[in-house]
């Protein structure tokens, strides 16, 4: 009760940064249906409303939200999504949705990009709590990203959901999560490969946490 709780706090308060005539993308999971859920008693009519995932689309439209997904718009003023974890140089690591790609393209859309977690997604390293790293594949190079995962160490498992986009998604495990930059270089040279669940170029400019009491605003480590 004490996550849904904190989802709860982070929604109704990240919706007050939603103003009238401002592009607001969504990205997706149980954090982002609670900010949809929030934003219909906004204003929202006055906002442009830009999301990442069709689930997040569907529940906009049952609620009467007008929405579009984000390649009907070139810029979006505030991204708000969630994280499955985040280290503490506010590197992401995400996937659970499938939704990646259309996430890092809202991310790099943003002018400003905020997470929401509850406090048990702040972790020391990435993989500590959710070691898996979801890649998404067109189907023609699953075989073939699968391979290359094994030599490197890793136990590809296919995901029986597909992406919004219609490609297969290979959940990872045994790699090398805590290495962020080299794990990320590494899955983008391989062919094939559309997105993974590594956010390190798409840093936030803000994170807010809660521990099912209050939301609290993360202060960025010193580099």
């Amino acid at each position: 009760m004490s996550q849904e709780r904190a989802k709860a706090l982070l929604a109704a308060h990240v919706v007050q940064w939603c103003k009238p005539k401002m592009s607001i993308g969504l990205g997706a999971g149980s954090t982002v249906l609670q900010v949809v859920e929030a934003l219909q008693y906004q204003p929202h009519h006055t906002m442009q409303i830009v999301v990442a995932s069709c689930e997040t689309l569907a529940r906009c439209q049952d609620l009467g939200i007008e929405a579009t997904l984000m390649q009907a718009v070139a810029h979006i003023d505030l991204y708000i999504d969630g994280a499955d974890e985040v280290d503490p140089d506010w590197t992401l690591l995400k996937g659970r949705g499938g939704a990646m790609t259309g996430e890092k393209l809202c991310a790099q859309m943003a002018k400003d990009f905020v997470v929401l977690v509850d406090d048990s997604k702040l972790v020391r390293y990435l993989g500590e709590k959710w070691p898996v790293l979801p890649i998404e594949v067109v189907p023609w190079a699953r075989s073939s990203v699968a391979r290359s995962i094994v030599k490197k160490g890793g136990r590809p498992e296919l995901r029986s959901q597909k992406s919004d986009m219609g490609n297969d998604i290979l959940d990872c495990y045994g790699l090398a999560l805590h290495e962020p930059e080299t794990l990320s270089a590494w899955c983008n040279q391989l062919t094939g490969v559309v997105a993974h669940g590594l956010f390190v170029n798409e840093v936030p400019q803000h994170v807010l946490r809660s521990d099912g009491k209050s939301v609290i605003a993360c202060q960025k480590r010193e580099q």
